[in-house]
């Protein structure tokens, strides 16, 4: 049987879309910060006030349903449970800390092919929402694997 190259077309680009929905990338086409993120489940808020500390800034939490679900119940996450981290600079004025300027987005996507990094994608963008180069093991993983028991996430849920 011949195959029809529109037909592959096709299948390719309904792959990619079904990949795209669901969160699942391959690192090196992480090119768009998750849309609509801050829609999903905030799920944490941490401020680091050291302007010297590498994770310096205001930092908002989100997961996806995946993500959630897991982080609610405890064990592996799935492929495309996704996390994101809006991060910002910490603005204090009158002694009050609050969120400022936007500074990045952090993101986690559980993808198990990611074998050098305990099946996590580790992506950062930019406030302007453009992807911004890290060192997948170095900048991210090696600080996630103190907490390999927990599928490699720093955050615990709670209620």
């Amino acid at each position: 049987m011949e195959k029809n190259p529109v037909n592959c077309v096709v299948g390719v680009l309904f792959a990619f879309t079904v990949l795209a929905a669901s969160g699942v990338f391959a690192a090196e086409k992480m090119a768009s910060l998750p849309k609509n993120f801050r829609s999903w489940t905030h799920t944490k808020s941490t401020v680091i006030a050291d302007k010297s500390h590498p994770l310096y800034g205001f930092h908002n939490q989100y997961a996806n349903v995946g993500a959630l679900k897991t982080l609610k119940s405890g064990g592996t996450y799935k492929d495309g449970a996704v996390f994101v981290d809006s991060l910002h600079e910490v603005e204090v004025k009158d002694g009050i800390q609050k969120v400022g300027k936007k500074m990045a987005a952090l993101v986690m996507i559980k993808d198990m092919k990611a074998d050098k990094t305990g099946g996590w994608i580790f992506a950062k963008f930019g406030p302007d929402g453009k992807a911004m180069q890290i060192d997948q093991v170095k900048d991210c993983f090696e600080c996630h694997t103190p907490v390999k028991d927990s599928d490699f996430v720093f955050q615990k849920y709670i209620d």
